[in-house]
């Protein structure tokens, strides 16, 4: 059985006031009637009146979120892709370069990467809009989606699976 020592959880509690207070206080400022932050003028929820009121607003929220589902699915189809020809196929030709580009966004700053990719769209003289921002998510976050299912597919894993009764590989 863990004991938790009185240090832990006077650790835990300060680590989690110093992520989760500042969250809570914007919350609560926000529905201050006030223009002000720093005036308290009681509770209230015009602010979010204005905010649905602000047609940029939500049509910027609107294709934030076309963005976040198309370079999701992207990334985690193509990732997952990737793994599986990393894993299955052993040695192959190019293999070493495929995965270090594949790996690279893991160690590259993601500002030197998004920089890269405005200056290769501005080279190759693609329109920079929806599409670009989604092709730079997706290169940017189909990495991640690698590591993790290749992690996943790794030969004792898939024996050990197989010995367990799994049927496809």
């Amino acid at each position: 059985m863990l004991r938790l020592s009185w240090f832990n959880v006077l650790s835990l509690a300060l680590g989690f006031a110093f992520l989760y207070l500042p969250i809570l206080l914007l919350v609560i400022y926000s529905f201050n009637a006030s223009r002000l932050v720093t005036v308290w003028a009681g509770w209230s929820t015009r602010w979010y009146a204005e905010l649905l009121n602000d047609r940029a607003i939500l049509e910027a929220a609107w294709v934030s979120l076309r963005v976040a589902v198309l370079s999701a699915t992207a990334a985690t189809v193509l990732g997952t892709l990737a793994a599986v020809a990393l894993t299955r196929f052993g040695r192959f030709g190019g293999r070493l370069l495929f995965s270090g580009m594949l790996y690279a966004p893991l160690v590259m700053p993601e500002v030197i990467i998004g920089l890269s990719l405005l200056l290769l769209f501005v080279a190759v003289g693609i329109d920079r809009g929806f599409w670009t921002v989604a092709v730079a998510h997706s290169t940017l976050t189909m990495c991640f989606v690698a590591v993790i299912v290749q992690s996943s597919r790794r030969p004792p894993l898939t024996s050990a699976a197989r010995r367990c009764g799994r049927s496809s590989p």
